[in-house]
């Protein structure tokens, strides 16, 4: 391919974009006067003007409060973040009284009934004594484990034996036969009678 070929595809292309760029400019002035006749249109452009403005504002609006929310969300948790790195540097000692009562605080949170359960704490070591499902002993002592100052669990937790959907099924089927039978003896004894 020569030099003037070359420069010629060059001229030609910059001429195709300067056309495309030309009718592009003609569809968005189309596109803009058409918007500008709708919004002021003697008829509805009114109506039209204040519905526009009134969704912007609401849009507006919503997007403060996206962005607030996820401030003070990314501020809550930079906060979190910079006292779980300063708790762990300066691994300060808890003491015993003040460790119990946060693990018993955190238990509202982990448990539906958390008077069932006694918390002691030694050094850092927590005890915990009560009765609990196995579920709840699980989610509890996991829970804990994971608590700033608390070093380790001991589990004296005994398991309640919780009441299972299908237990009380059968208990309730056994009450409707023994009645079923007691109501059928009874009547044989009044017919018999009679």
């Amino acid at each position: 391919m020569s030099n003037e070929s070359v420069k010629a595809e060059v001229r030609n292309g910059t001429h195709v974009r300067r056309v495309a760029e030309d009718i592009l400019a003609l569809v968005a002035g189309l596109g803009a006067g058409a918007g500008l006749m709708y919004l002021y249109d003697p008829d509805r452009g009114r109506s039209r003007r204040k519905k526009l403005t009134s969704e912007a504002a609401g849009l507006l609006n919503r997007g403060e409060k996206l962005v607030e929310k996820q401030g003070i969300d990314l501020l809550n948790r930079a906060r979190g973040l910079m006292h779980d790195t300063t708790s762990q540097l300066l691994k300060e000692e808890i003491p015993d009284d003040i460790l119990a009562e946060r693990v018993r605080s955190r238990m509202g949170h982990v448990l539906a009934h958390r008077h069932e359960v006694q918390v002691k704490a030694q050094g850092g070591v927590i005890t915990l004594e009560g009765n609990l499902s196995r579920a709840d002993r699980a989610r509890l002592t996991e829970e804990v484990e994971g608590m700033p100052g608390v070093k380790r669990v001991k589990d004296h937790l005994a398991a309640r034996m919780g009441a299972a959907p299908g237990m009380l099924m059968g208990l309730a089927a056994g009450l409707a036969v023994a009645s079923n039978v007691l109501f059928s003896h009874a009547r044989s004894k009044v017919d018999h009678a009679g």
